[in-house]
Formats: C-alpha cells, structure tokens, sequence
C-alpha cells in the first residue's frame, strides 16, 4: 500500500514537471496574433511582358510562415517556404487563391488568412487593324473579358462605324450651315448695317409721330 502512494505521489511530480512545458509549447493567443500580422504584410502584385504573360509577385514572407496555392497548371497544391520574394508564371484571366499557414513550430499549419488575386483578360481583338483606326469602340479595349466570336466583332464594328460617319457628317452639315451663315453677314456687312440704320430710323420717327398725335 505504502509503495502504491510513493508511485501516485512520483506519477503527480511528474506531471506537474511536464505540464509548464506542454503549455509553453502551446500556441497561445499573443503568437497568432503576432502570425496573424505577419500574414497581413504579404503582398501581391503582378506584371506582363510583351506576350502578355504575367509574373505574381509575393513579397514580404518570412520564415514564419508560408503561402499555398493551387497550381492551375500542374492542377496541385503547391508551397513556398522561406523569406524574400516568390514569382510566380501565369497566363492573362487567371484567377489564384493564395492561403497563408503558420510555420511556427508551435502552430504548425494553422491558416492564418486567404487572399486571391486575378490577372486581367487580355483582349485579343485589340490588335485588330479596325481598333487601330477606331480605339474607342467598345471591343477595343486592351484588357476585355468577352466571348463573341470574329464575326460578332465585324457586325458591331460595322454597326458602330456607321454611326461615327453618320454624327460625323450630321456635325459637318450644322457646321456648314452655321458658316453660310457668318460668311453672308460677313459679305453684307455695310448693306446689313444701313439697312438696321434705316429700320432704326423708321421705328423712331413712328414713335415719335405717335407721340405727337397723343398730345393734339
């Protein structure tokens, strides 16, 4: 009996020796948030060359944590591990989800926070020789998510060019109507000018002769 509370009174020490280290290892509220900021810093940013190929830029990881993404070309899951920054190769119209997990060796995989990022479509249309001339119509645009087709193209840039040429001609005509206009005042200058002189001088004089005949 005695032997059994020497073993229950050592099994007790034990535990109480061990316990401080448990709990020290434990990843307790103060270190996520501190992984939790970490996170917060990493930024993304993209580029793209000539071929319109873009270029995700990570920046700002440390070896606290690390990023894991889905690879949309080898369609699996892929890490990066370690400080400085990660470059990463798409194609324009990708869209990425980017999760950020703990590396601490007390928190280890604990997701700390979600960030997606998506490159622009690249509108191919807009090498066309008809967005060269025109830039402004609508499927000009260099960066442009649609999905019509060539023909499509054709028949609203057909459409859309009718109606420049049409409000083009339609201000070419005010213009013209307006300028007969100034260049008549301005071939009849002195005509104009006696003949506002000699209506002047009619509406005075029947004022006047008005004014006479009120006062006999």
């Amino acid at each position: 009996m005695r032997f059994k509370q020497i073993k229950y009174v050592f099994f007790a020490l034990i535990c109480m020796c061990v316990t401080p280290l448990i709990t020290h290892a434990e990843c307790d509220y103060q270190r996520q948030a501190e992984l939790s900021r970490l996170a917060s810093n990493v930024q993304f940013s993209y580029n793209y060359d000539s071929n319109m190929n873009f270029t995700i830029n990570i920046t700002n990881v440390t070896d606290d944590i690390y990023v894991s993404y889905l690879n949309p070309s080898t369609l699996s899951y892929e890490s990066l591990y370690g400080a400085g920054e990660k470059n990463i190769q798409v194609v324009s119209g990708t869209s990425l989800k980017f999760v950020i997990y703990s590396n601490d060796h007390n928190c280890p995989g604990e997701e700390l926070m979600t960030k997606y990022i998506t490159t622009p479509n690249y509108n191919v249309f807009s090498n066309y020789d008809e967005c060269k001339q025109y830039p402004n119509f609508k499927y000009c645009q260099v960066w442009l998510s649609t999905s019509i087709t060539h023909e499509q193209f054709q028949s609203e840039f057909n459409n859309y060019t009718k109606s420049v040429e049409s409000n083009k001609k339609s201000q070419v005509d005010k213009s013209t109507f307006w300028d007969e206009i100034v260049t008549f005042f301005e071939d009849n200058t002195p005509i104009l000018i006696f003949g506002a002189v000699l209506i002047g001088i009619l509406i005075i004089t029947i004022i006047v002769v008005k004014l006479l005949r009120r006062k006999h």
